[in-house]
C-alpha cells in the first residue's frame, strides 16, 4: 500500500508514526517520487503551526479533500501536552477540520502511535 505523506518530517513524533509502518510503503511529497497513492496523508502538529502562519500544505488538503474524499485523512495533533498556538490558529485548524470532514475524507484530532493503527489490513481506514 502506497501512501503519501504531507508532514514535517524532521518531528520526532512524525518519525515514531512512520518507523513501524512495515506494510506501506510512505512516501513524502517533497521527494518527488513517482507513486500512485492509495491514501493521501496530511499530518500537522502544534509545532508546525507555531512557526508560520499557514502551513502550505493546506490548500493540497482541502483540494484532496474534494477530489479523493476516500483517500484522504487529515491528522492534527491538538493534544501534545504544550499549548505551541493561539486560539485563533486553533479556531481555524477546527473549520479546516470541519470543511475537510464535510468534503467526505477523514479528520482525526488524536495521532496514533503508529501508522498501522490509521488503517485496518484490506487498506481501508479505521478511523
Amino acid at each position: 500500500m502506497n501512501i503519501e505523506v504531507y508532514a514535517n518530517k524532521q518531528s520526532a513524533v512524525i518519525e515514531n508514526l512512520l518507523m513501524g509502518a512495515e506494510k506501506f510503503h510512505c512516501v513524502f511529497i517533497d521527494e518527488n517520487s513517482e507513486l500512485e497513492a492509495d491514501f493521501y496523508l496530511f499530518i500537522l502538529l502544534q509545532e508546525d503551526l507555531a512557526n508560520r502562519h499557514i502551513p502550505t500544505t493546506l490548500p493540497r488538503l482541502v483540494d484532496y479533500s474534494n477530489k479523493y474524499p476516500e483517500k484522504t485523512l487529515f491528522c492534527f495533533a491538538q493534544d501534545q501536552g504544550v499549548e505551541l498556538i493561539t486560539d485563533h490558529q486553533l479556531k481555524s485548524i477546527n473549520a479546516v477540520g470541519k470543511l475537510v470532514e464535510d468534503n467526505g475524507a477523514r479528520w482525526l484530532t488524536e495521532l496514533p502511535s503508529i501508522l498501522d493503527v490509521l488503517l485496518d489490513y484490506d487498506g481501508s481506514p479505521l478511523c
